[in-house]
């Protein structure tokens, strides 16, 4: 198994690493080239909002990712609305991400695991 991780020194850097994600997620779910229950596997899970609040992401960013747990809910029951909550969803993440824009991500942030 090959492993990633995310190791950074801030919050803010974190926070940044998962805002950009969330958009590309989304835009990867609009042209259709990954599956709602891929992008869960991403990001849009509760166990990863469980991971980011236990290591006190800020609210707005869990929100962010709450809102991508509910899309197999969302295309289930009311699939015209998928793409309505596709955009919410890039549409905050891009205004977090904006009043994040002063802070620079100084180091790496995703690193290989080797054992």
């Amino acid at each position: 198994m090959k492993s990633l991780l995310i190791k950074s020194a801030t919050k803010e850097d974190l926070e940044k690493v998962i805002l950009i994600n969330a958009i590309g997620l989304v835009e990867a779910l609009n042209k259709n080239l990954i599956t709602i229950e891929e992008a869960e596997k991403v990001l849009f899970s509760p166990y990863m909002m469980e991971q980011l609040e236990s290591i006190n992401v800020s609210k707005p960013v869990l929100e962010v990712i709450h809102l991508g747990t509910e899309l197999e809910d969302v295309n289930s029951i009311i699939p015209d609305k998928l793409a309505e909550s596709l955009a919410e969803i890039k549409e905050k993440s891009m205004d977090l991400l904006e009043k994040r824009k002063a802070h620079i991500i100084e180091d790496r942030v995703i690193n290989s695991e080797t054992k």
